[in-house]
């Protein structure tokens, strides 16, 4: 895709297999005109055309010069391209597979922002030195991942290399896109050199997954943060930089290999596209105004994700990790003294009392109580409580 100077208009020709050409036009991030079937000798007449009815006068010799550029970068026609190869592998797979609780998520970025990175950490357990080794995505990747029996995330990783992204932006954007629960794009914060060429294509892939969906949940990770100073300040400017042209909601996070806030946005994202979540969060709730509660979590126990919380900003993403870090700890020790896996661990501090027990085989209930709110009797009936809450959660699966 190649800017026209002097105007906020782009422009990309795609070819098909009978060596006819197509052209795309954008006006920032939004597809303006579209035309196939062309010959190579009628691009330039075709654009002209174009800018003269929108009052623009772009001479010729200009023009000449970025079509010559773009149809180098242009694939050859007559094969299918490397992205249409991939794109048809994973529909054909996603055919074969049950839809049910099946949720597509569209994972994009510009190149080395840490996309693969980002869901290696989570879902694959990856460590942060383990993730030195992970490599630049070629085209589009395809994973599919369980969050125990609450959902099923389908991740299309999409390549942020130039010739992926105009690739992207041909007719495989409808194949890319629909049916797509969630846009995740992810922006790295410590490169502020590439900036604007992220919010253009942020405000592109925007316009896509409305066009093709009805209410998708759109979020932002800036990503790398861990490398920035002033957090605050830049976490503000981007804010408003990448929203200046988009009026629908941007759920935006903060996010690092080398700490929890990575499990706190992928556990506000699975939330949002499990099914059950309201009435979880709902039954949290409930046991939250219990006398000496003061929070309540249900957390899956492979990934850490709290699939339910009733804990709020900085509190959720640090509780979650140390929660999630609990019980995998507890978990390997039990397996290490050839134990049954825990079924149920209190922990109590100064200032607080957590108890832990299981709901399901994947899932595990976590109450946070004020240890100067309560005796053993109030503890007992706060014990009682929770299996009722295990109860009714494990009802939801039931229905």
């Amino acid at each position: 895709m190649k800017k026209i100077p002097g105007t906020l208009y782009h422009f990309g020709i795609t070819s098909s297999k009978n060596n006819s050409l197509g052209i795309n036009i954008w006006y920032r991030s939004e597809l303006v005109f579209e035309k196939t079937g062309i010959l190579q000798e009628e691009i330039i007449h075709t654009l002209q055309s174009f800018f003269e009815s929108k009052n623009l006068t772009i001479p010729s010799n200009r023009l000449a010069w970025i079509v010559k550029e773009e149809l180098n970068d242009l694939s050859p026609t007559g094969d299918i391209t490397f992205i249409e190869g991939t794109v048809s592998e994973i529909l054909g797979e996603i055919q074969k597979k049950p839809s049910e609780n099946l949720k597509k998520i569209v994972l994009m970025g510009l190149s080395n922002a840490g996309k693969t990175c980002i869901y290696e950490r989570v879902f694959e357990g990856k460590k942060p030195w383990e993730l030195m080794q992970s490599t630049a995505t070629k085209g589009i990747d395809y994973k599919n991942y369980e969050v125990g029996s609450l959902t099923k995330p389908m991740i299309w990783d999409l390549g942020g290399q130039q010739q992926y992204l105009d690739e992207y932006h041909g007719p495989l954007r409808k194949s890319i896109f629909q049916k797509a629960a969630v846009l995740l794009y992810i922006i790295d914060a410590s490169d502020s050199d590439r900036f604007e060429n992220a919010r253009v294509e942020f405000e592109w892939s925007v316009n896509q997954i409305l066009k093709y969906n009805q209410n998708p949940v759109i979020n932002v990770f800036f990503h790398k943060i861990d490398l920035i100073h002033d957090k605050d300040a830049l976490i503000s400017y981007l804010k408003n930089f990448l929203s200046q042209n988009i009026s629908y909601k941007i759920n935006y996070y903060s996010t690092s290999v080398f700490d929890e806030s990575l499990f706190t946005a992928w556990s506000g994202i699975i939330r949002d596209i499990s099914p059950k979540s309201t009435f979880i969060t709902s039954i949290l709730k409930s046991l939250k105004e219990q006398e000496g509660v003061k929070d309540a979590l249900l957390i899956e126990k492979t990934t850490g994700l709290a699939c339910g919380s009733t804990l709020i900003g900085s509190d959720e993403e640090l509780v979650i990790g140390m929660v999630s870090l609990l019980i995998v700890t507890c978990d390997r020790v039990t397996k290490n003294m050839k134990l049954q896996n825990f079924k149920e661990f209190k922990l109590r501090t100064t200032s607080n009392y957590l108890l832990l027990s299981d709901v399901t085989s994947d899932l595990m209930l976590v109450i946070i109580l004020d240890s100067s709110a309560f005796n053993d009797n109030r503890l007992k009936e706060i014990e009682e409580v929770g299996k009722e809450v295990g109860m009714q959660i494990r009802d939801l699966w039931k229905e």
